[in-house]
């Protein structure tokens, strides 16, 4: 039985450099070196809020059963996992404390390890840019709001704390109308906390190097309000915000396997070679065209004139070819005309493509699916 460590169930060194005399010897780059010698990079985190806070979650989502399908938090969720532009993970002060043993004529002292002293004030900031509508700076002052008053510092849960009990059942202080989801909750921390799992990953960005899990996450202030300041300059500039959670950190081998299962599923294959620009409704009036027939360009007619008058006009001298494609680990699909106006994947995992269609970049977003 091999034993538990810390990086059980994620990437493990497996090479073996004791045969080597490193910088002693002088480094060089040959290939039997390289495969021990593999530097650690960083700078690739991803953060993944797993669990929000209960009481918003569901407040937003009135009647909902699965508080992460309304637009707020599901909002809020995906800038921090999406398009954060920094994370940060405060740790805190892990020294390892002793006390002292002193005797003899000299007076000599041995310091003998007693406990291992771990800063309390760990905290997880996370920057990501506000949207129009201040969707982010919305939900987190909400989040506050709700566990303390700004004017009267209670609990209030925007509405959904429990005021009474009545057949054993929590009711609000004030009964909601007729037909409003009525869930009432007792002043409780675990109404309240957010959990994320942060993952750092190798340079593929499909294997996890590191793991460790937030637990107990509260925002550490309100944000947002640089908005109301102004400057004599005239510029303008993004409103990046800083969201700040005091939180405890925790590195194990379940939080290693949940890391792993995670990127697993949702690693993004980056290869740039599979980059669909969503170009081809400038070239196709339809998916079912297999030529370009477009008024761009002549409606597909090629001209029959050019300076030279050769009669072969200003057709391109290429041919495309019709090569298998693939993006991700699927069967093979020939691309062709048709596809370039859509978006394949296999959503199911069984090998069966499922299309999304692209074609009018101009179109207004579809209305919001909670079942997406």
């Amino acid at each position: 039985m091999s034993a538990i460590s810390l990086q059980t169930g994620l990437r493990e060194y497996n090479g073996d450099l004791r045969q080597y005399t490193g910088m002693l010897g002088g480094l060089t780059p040959d290939i039997h070196t390289l495969r021990s010698l593999n530097p650690e990079t960083t700078n690739r985190v991803i953060c993944v809020m797993y669990r929000g806070p209960y009481f918003l979650m569901h407040y937003f989502g009135e009647s909902e059963t699965n508080g992460y399908t309304n637009r707020e938090f599901a909002t809020y969720k995906k800038m921090i996992e999406y398009y954060n532009t920094g994370i940060q993970c405060q740790f805190g002060d892990r020294s390892l404390a002793s006390a002292q043993l002193q005797g003899g004529f000299a007076a000599r002292s041995i310091n003998i390890p007693t406990v291992q002293n771990t800063n309390n004030s760990q905290s997880l900031q996370i920057t990501v840019p506000e949207l129009v509508g201040r969707p982010i700076a919305n939900f987190h002052n909400m989040w506050i709001d709700g566990i303390s008053d700004e004017i009267t510092g209670l609990t209030h849960y925007q509405g959904m704390v429990a005021g009474s009990m009545e057949n054993n059942i929590a009711r609000r202080v004030f009964t909601p109308p007729q037909g409003v989801y009525d869930q009432a909750l007792e002043p409780s921390p675990a109404w309240e906390v957010a959990e994320f799992l942060v993952i750092a990953l190798d340079r593929s960005g499909a294997r996890v190097e590191a793991a460790a899990m937030a637990l107990g996450c509260i925002p550490q202030n309100k944000i947002g309000f640089e908005i109301f300041n102004s400057n004599p300059t005239g510029g303008s500039t993004i409103q990046s915000i800083t969201l700040s959670f005091s939180c405890q950190f925790i590195q194990s081998a379940y939080v290693n396997d949940l890391a792993a299962r995670y990127v697993q599923q949702f690693a993004i294959f980056g290869n740039s070679l599979n980059l669909n620009p969503g170009a081809g409704d400038a070239f196709f009036t339809k998916p079912t065209s297999e030529r370009i027939d477009t008024q761009m360009f002549n409606g597909g007619n090629r001209p029959y004139l050019d300076a030279v008058q050769s009669s072969v006009g200003n057709a391109p001298i290429f041919k495309a070819d019709e090569a298998p494609l693939q993006r991700t680990p699927m069967p093979q699909k020939t691309l062709k005309p048709s596809d370039h106006s859509a978006i394949w994947s296999d959503v199911q995992g069984n090998g069966t493509f499922q299309s999304k269609d692209i074609r009018n970049p101009y179109e207004a977003p579809p209305a919001w699916d909670e079942n997406t």
